[in-house]
């Protein structure tokens, strides 16, 4: 949640300045492992402003849930870009991806 409140402008005018046309952008909430982190900027702030702006954004709160409705709507050609921060799973959150792409 730190990111978000102290780059959130710049990752908002990012994404908007290089996500092409017909590119979605699907943004689960940030790992959370405890501490006194606030949480006063939230994925959905940053999807509400993207939004605005004209892009196809779409807060899904749950990552499973996220990476599923990206694999549900992915069509051949598609590429899906994993990426995030401090998180050592997200290789198996892309991994389970891959695997239930090719299972359709």
């Amino acid at each position: 949640y730190g990111p978000l409140k102290v780059m959130g402008r710049e990752l908002v005018a990012t994404f908007v300045e290089r996500m092409a046309e017909d590119d979605v952008l699907v943004l689960p909430d940030p790992a959370y492992y405890g501490g006194t982190v606030t949480r006063e900027v939230t994925s959905a702030d940053i999807v509400a402003q993207i939004v605005e702006r004209g892009r196809d954004a779409r807060h899904v709160a749950d990552r499973a849930e996220a990476a599923a409705a990206l694999v549900a709507e992915a069509r051949p050609g598609d590429r899906i870009v994993v990426m995030g921060a401090r998180d050592d799973t997200l290789s198996v959150l892309a991994s389970g991806m891959v695997d239930a792409l090719a299972a359709r």
